[in-house]
């Protein structure tokens, strides 16, 4: 017992000893180790964190940013200064960088509070936006970018329905959404708008998100222009939302006008392509083909067809306007007047107008403006009619002709015109409308 104990005071004495020092290594070490605790990672992130919080307090929102960020900086996974940041950049009405925030903070940290946040602060921003009359296709946009990252977001769709007239109807000129301008707001961003919803659908399919591509798929205008190679596209993406979605008649009829609308610029192709080139003698074998007279007949007998039906058809290559009545959708092309930047107009004359029973073939061109000016402007008429011509030197007969009538209009609106009967023919004959009309008077 007595070795025992021994040995346990032996051991208390060199414990003793080694207490000593440790104590003495102890004193040195709080000194010292509270310099190593304030450095600590999670401190520096709270102090960060609790100043940025006076800050706010403080509403001096530049330095609490500030001082998130160098919370951010430490950890990138405190959840907390990812909030406030938001919070801080919410207060200076900054939501783009409140919800950049938010999102990198999710990236990071996987917190799903943080990611709901973003979601909110997305759809916020969005009706706010259509609140104050200021929505367009970003803020369409901006919704979308929510359902693609949850594509079943049924308040999402809610306000990607309402968008629908907020942003498509009032707001804008809808006529940029559709053909290419300065602004850019064109066509293509437009079709990128329908893909991506058809996207969120095709991952997540539901009868409410269908209804809405449904409108979107179509504007929220009775009258709309469009570039017409963007048109032929359009009528392509139709097409696949009717494949993905199914079909129904207005968008049936929008098709129709499109696919219409090819078939006329195949008919005058290769006529345009002459006229380019100052060929106007080919007018003469071009208005008496059976292509032409058809296309003229279905006019001048009120047949159905999308083309608005009226007397005189304009066609042309760049553009199209688009109209609704009723759910049903025609169109015609664009007048030089209403783009003088064209590269040629051609008119078609779907008149009733016979000679001794023999109807009238007539078309007009208008070729291009020279230098971008549209003044002096050249209009020529071409006619194929029964009508007298003078043989040799009196005689009298009445033959099938050419008609050639070229109107010169100057920027101050006064004109001069030039007739060619007979035109091409063996007894051609050339006059001013003044000399005729003096004839006539006589």
């Amino acid at each position: 017992m007595r070795k025992g104990h021994s040995k346990r005071r032996k051991k208390s004495k060199v414990n003793f000893r080694k207490i000593g020092i440790i104590a003495g290594a102890t004193i040195v070490a709080i000194g010292l180790g509270y310099t190593v605790y304030s450095h600590l990672p999670f401190v520096k992130v709270n102090k960060a964190i609790a100043a940025g919080n006076k800050y706010t307090q403080e509403q001096d929102y530049e330095a609490a940013i500030s001082s998130y960020s160098e919370a951010i900086e430490i950890d990138s996974g405190s959840v907390t200064a990812y909030s406030n940041m938001a919070g801080a950049y919410l207060s200076i009405d900054d939501a783009e960088s409140a919800k950049q925030v938010l999102y990198d903070g999710w990236q990071n940290t996987e917190n799903e509070t943080l990611f709901d946040n973003y979601l909110t602060v997305s759809m916020n921003e969005a009706v706010n936006t259509m609140n104050q009359g200021n929505g367009n296709i970003d803020t369409v946009f901006g919704i979308l970018a929510v359902l693609e990252e949850d594509n079943d977001n049924a308040e999402a769709i809610q306000i990607l329905d309402a968008a629908y007239d907020r942003c498509f109807n009032g707001f804008e000129d809808i006529d940029s959404y559709f053909r290419s301008t300065d602004s850019g707001c064109s066509y293509e961003k437009y079709s990128e708008l329908i893909t991506g919803m058809l996207s969120v659908y095709e991952a997540a399919p539901n009868d409410e998100l269908k209804n809405v591509i449904l409108k979107y798929a179509l504007p929220a205008s009775d009258s709309f222009t469009m570039n017409y190679e963007d048109a032929v596209s359009y009528g392509q993406l139709i097409q696949t939302v009717e494949t993905k979605l199914g079909n129904n008649d207005k968008l049936d009829s929008f098709v129709e006008c499109i696919n219409n609308a090819a078939g006329v610029q195949a008919l005058f192709s290769n006529i345009f392509e002459q006229l380019d080139v100052g060929n106007v003698d080919e007018l003469r074998s071009f208005i008496v083909t059976d292509e032409y007279v058809n296309y003229r007949n279905i006019f001048l007998n009120n047949e159905y067809t999308p083309q608005e039906n009226t007397t005189y058809i304009t066609v042309s290559r760049e553009a199209m306007i688009f109209n609704c009545n009723e759910d049903k959708w025609t169109y015609r092309f664009l007048n030089f007047e209403e783009n003088p930047s064209t590269a040629g107009v051609i008119t078609v004359w779907a008149n009733f107008f016979e000679d001794d029973g023999v109807q009238r073939n007539s078309i007009s061109y208008e070729p291009a403006s020279v230098g971008g000016n549209m003044y002096p402007h050249t209009k020529y008429s071409v006619t194929y009619l029964k009508s007298y011509i003078t043989k040799g030197s009196s005689t009298k007969v009445a033959q099938l002709n050419y008609r050639l009538s070229t109107v010169v209009t100057a920027e101050d609106g006064s004109s001069t015109e030039s007739i060619v009967g007979d035109w091409g023919g063996e007894n051609e004959w050339v006059m001013d409308i003044d000399t005729i009309e003096s004839l006539y008077h006589a």
